[in-house]
């Protein structure tokens, strides 16, 4: 039987010596990384509870030596909330252009300027009011935002008013913040945008034209007015339309004016064609009239092979492509 030459204890003392050696080496050969090493484990040696005396995980400390949960929040960091017991109230939550966190049951939770743990409260007490009784609420930094967004307020005749939001090293355009806000509504006057913008104590204002100033460079905090066209203009700028649906390649509706006839053949090559599934010899037109809606049946590979007289669309027909049985 073979023995050790060391008595059976002794290893792994002296194991343990040489690895307190190899963690102290850092602290011998520099002055400063002992220092860093001795906050490092006060920080982890000591024990952090919440109100409740609920046991947590040591804040994380950033290079700058703050701790993380005493960071204010701002616009494009990320929370993780946690509400104990209750997954579907848990979950990340992006502090918005307005400051706030869009929470279930309670809607907008205003985040910026506090610290996590002032949010956490906000939300226990919003849900202890309401919801919850004895709401055990953690919240913590998932993700801070780069920078703080710049905003600009969209508002008026486009399809999404509100704030759009951009990144302090890019840049906004005109056209690119009316697109964001969805674009210009059916009403909008392409002519008349007003821009608002703050200079010191002053408010200026402009007025602008999309075409004309669609690149103009928009700073933070301007808002951007789109007025509608006079109604008489929109009475005359009334386009009607032939809706294509089933197996065309980008079905929707098509404009059609008065003084240009569109033939079902051209309406469904300005729908992108028919797919590889279509049944180009059964189309269906679907027709409003005083009756009611008249339904025709339409050939149009045959149309398109024989040269036909062409099916001629009128305002507000219908156009159905089947799929083909095979």
């Amino acid at each position: 039987m073979l023995r050790s030459p060391h008595p059976p204890n002794l290893l792994p003392r002296r194991r343990t010596v040489f690895a307190a050696f190899l963690g102290l080496l850092p602290a011998l050969l520099d002055p400063v990384a002992a220092q860093e090493i001795s906050e490092l484990r006060a920080v982890e040696a000591e024990p952090v509870s919440d109100a409740a005396g609920i046991p947590t995980a040591p804040p994380v400390r950033l290079s700058s030596g703050e701790v993380r949960e005493n960071l204010v929040l701002k616009p494009g960091d990320i929370v993780s909330v946690n509400v104990f017991a209750e997954p579907s109230l848990s979950g990340a939550f992006v502090v918005g252009p307005g400051g706030e966190i869009v929470f279930p049951l309670l809607g907008g939770v205003r985040a910026a300027g506090k610290s996590a743990a002032e949010l956490g409260g906000d939300i226990k007490a919003l849900l202890e009011a309401d919801y919850i009784r004895s709401a055990q609420v953690a919240v913590a930094i998932a993700e801070e935002a780069r920078l703080a967004p710049h905003t600009v307020t969209v508002i008026g005749q486009v399809m999404r008013p509100g704030q759009v939001p951009f990144e302090q090293d890019s840049t906004m355009d005109l056209f690119t913040a009316i697109s964001t806000a969805g674009g210009l509504s059916e009403r909008a006057n392409r002519s008349r945008i007003e821009l608002k913008r703050r200079e010191g104590e002053d408010l200026q204002t402009q007025i602008l034209d999309l075409e004309t100033h669609r690149v103009l460079r928009l700073r933070d905090k301007d808002t951007v007015v789109v007025h509608a066209m006079p109604e008489k203009e929109i009475a005359e700028k009334i386009i009607h339309t032939i809706t294509i649906i089933g197996e065309v390649r980008s079905p929707g509706q098509i404009p059609l004016k008065d003084d240009q006839p569109v033939d079902i053949i051209s309406a469904i090559a300005m729908a992108g064609g028919f797919t590889p599934t279509a049944r180009p010899s059964k189309v269906f037109v679907r027709r409003p009239s005083e009756a009611g809606i008249e339904t025709f049946e339409v050939n149009v590979s045959k149309m398109q092979r024989d040269s036909t007289q062409p099916f001629m669309l009128l305002p507000n027909d219908t156009v159905s492509v089947p799929q083909s049985v095979f």
